[in-house]
């Protein structure tokens, strides 16, 4: 008898493993949210991402150590020529590249003219321009202050910014969409 049972213990475990068929797949095994793949950690500036004479893909590891402003969950870094962009926004209607994500696109800004030019000149660091693409696909908002530069982009199914990723400093840029930062608590005093 033991010998009758452990010979169809092994026929089973035989017939098991030879017949093994590709698992069926059902709704119930499938998730029900595709999950986003992550985005790619950039060690060197991908060909997608173009540069130009003001502003240069920058790798995040070689950020100086600076408390964040910002901490996007992703974005692209820009090393951009603060100084040299500050003084190309002089006139009352500028062009300007400044990096997208899909490249860098050319920009006709107009001065917004929120402050009266006596204003303007005891606050020179304080700009404000509006503007399109020059393809007009895109509209832009430009403001710069004496932590830097802060820019909105959208279109019909985009909104991007760019603004300081560490404090006190104006010399490195997030460029990231506007669900990548995390929402902040309403403040109950205004319930």
């Amino acid at each position: 008898m033991r010998v009758l049972f452990i010979c169809a213990i092994l026929i089973s475990v035989a017939g098991c493993s030879s017949s093994k068929k590709a698992p069926i797949e059902t709704a119930v095994s499938k998730p029900l949210v595709e999950e986003k793949a992550p985005e790619p950690v950039y060690e060197e500036a991908p060909q997608e991402i173009a540069e130009s004479e003001l502003w240069q893909w920058y790798d995040e590891a070689d950020l100086p150590d600076l408390e964040r402003r910002i901490s996007p969950s992703e974005f692209v870094l820009y090393h951009c020529e603060y100084a040299s962009f500050l003084s190309s926004l002089g006139a009352n209607t500028v062009e300007v590249e400044l990096p997208t994500t899909n490249g860098m696109v050319l920009f006709i800004l107009e001065n917004s003219n929120t402050m009266n030019e006596e204003l303007a000149a005891k606050f020179p660091d304080i700009k404000s321009f509006k503007g399109k693409s020059d393809d007009g696909k895109l509209n832009v908002r430009l403001d710069t202050n004496q932590e830097g530069l802060f820019v909105e982009i959208s279109g019909v199914e985009t909104k991007q910014l760019i603004s300081p990723i560490l404090k006190g400093n104006k010399t490195f840029y997030a460029l990231y969409g506007e669900d990548a930062l995390p929402k902040s608590p309403r403040d109950q005093s205004f319930d």
